[in-house]
């Protein structure tokens, strides 16, 4: 399935390494996304502050800070569950993403 969104891709992304937390930061200039696994982050994305995906990418963390969304992945519905907090003085994002089990009608 095409995610438009930036965070569903990212999130997509990190679905598919198994992991189920995103991270997004800023450092030297950058929004850096790093998909948290065991308390280890690896780095999956990193876009310049200044550019338009860097902020369609921010309004979209604050709309899931909000309010939850649901993707589906690879026929999986996941919901997706954001928040925002202050690291070194800047926003920063934590978006956490579980598996959503479909019940019986």
């Amino acid at each position: 399935m095409k995610h438009n969104s930036i965070v569903e891709r990212l999130a997509a992304k990190a679905i598919g390494l198994g992991v189920g937390t995103l991270v997004v930061e800023y450092k030297d200039g950058c929004e850096e996304v790093f998909a948290l696994k065991n308390g280890a982050g690896y780095g999956i994305a990193r876009f310049n502050s200044s550019s338009p995906e860097a902020a369609s990418l921010r309004d979209e963390l604050h709309g899931v800070a909000r309010r939850k969304r649901r993707i589906t992945v690879g026929g999986c519905e996941y919901e997706l569950r954001g928040r925002v907090f202050e690291s070194f003085g800047e926003n920063a994002f934590r978006v956490e993403f579980r598996r959503v089990e479909k019940t019986a009608q």
